[in-house]
């Protein structure tokens, strides 16, 4: 297993490759991963995805690879520049900031152009997207895919100011009743959520409701919604409880045995939880 990059897994896939290994995709369930247990593992184990493919990009480039083909070149280096679309994503939540601030349109066309680019790339993109999920899945997976965008910026510039990174976050200080609170991690998302308030306001305030302004107020409140859940899987609400609550139960007791067969008294059965080895 190559240790050189913390997605170490992704890298020693790509060096055995190159030095002529083939591989076999077996479309069968061999083995399952557990699931982040709260939102800092989750931010963590993404951040660490991100950092890790992208510098298989700027330290392994697959396009220079001699060992690979001309087909696992382009499937390596499309795996690792995914996490490059946070910049995309968050310039697309920001026009319509951009033009509800200063009334400046960021891209001059017709409707109808538009449309015809802008149809066909949605449509495209929501199939592919089925194809790959089996038909599964949900808008909250695509709402934490999109709102990622903070993250993988951060990535992409410890990458290239080659910047060791640590989190100052941690699960120990706790609240609402012992759960922790995670909600520093979505401070962007909070702040890009103000500034579009704000935008709304200085433009509804300039040009009333025009058909220009409900147009990028519709696409504004997309951007948000879409942080929505992001943004509530951070909150102490949603997090799990870092100690068991204790709740006092009565339990009569009896000083004569009990047959095995007998039934467990009613005040005292719905206290009672079975136990797995």
């Amino acid at each position: 297993m190559c240790e050189e990059n913390i997605a170490e897994d992704f890298l020693t896939s790509l060096f055995m490759h190159e030095k002529g290994w083939k591989s076999v995709y077996i479309p069968k369930v061999l083995a399952e991963g557990l699931a982040p247990d709260d939102f800092l593992n989750y931010y963590k184990q993404q951040f660490r995805w991100t950092r890790g493919s992208l510098e298989v990009i700027f330290k392994y480039n697959p396009l220079l690879r001699r060992g690979l083909s001309g087909s696992q070149r382009l499937q390596y280096l499309l795996s690792a520049s995914y996490y490059l679309s946070g910049s995309v994503i968050i310039l697309d939540a920001l026009l319509p900031v951009i033009y509800l601030l200063t009334g400046q349109t960021p891209v001059v066309t017709s409707t109808m152009t538009l449309a015809l680019v802008f149809v066909p790339y949605m449509w495209i993109n929501l199939y592919a997207l089925q194809r790959t999920s089996n038909f599964t899945y949900s808008f909250q997976a695509i709402a934490f895919s999109l709102s990622a965008w903070w993250l993988q910026l951060t990535a992409l510039a410890a990458v290239l100011t080659n910047r060791k990174t640590s989190f100052a976050v941690t699960s120990k200080a706790t609240h609402d009743g012992g759960r922790p609170n995670f909600l520093r991690l979505v401070v962007p998302q909070l702040v890009f959520a103000a500034l579009g308030v704000l935008a709304l306001a200085v433009g509804a305030n300039r040009e009333g409701l025009s058909p220009s302004l409900l147009a990028n107020v519709a696409w504004l409140a997309v951007h948000i919604a879409i942080a929505v859940p992001f943004v509530v899987a951070a909150s102490p609400s949603r997090a799990p409880r870092k100690h068991p609550l204790a709740v006092d139960q009565p339990v009569p007791a009896r000083n004569s045995p009990v047959e095995a067969s007998e039934p467990f008294p009613a005040s005292v059965a719905p206290a009672l939880q079975p136990v797995h080895d």
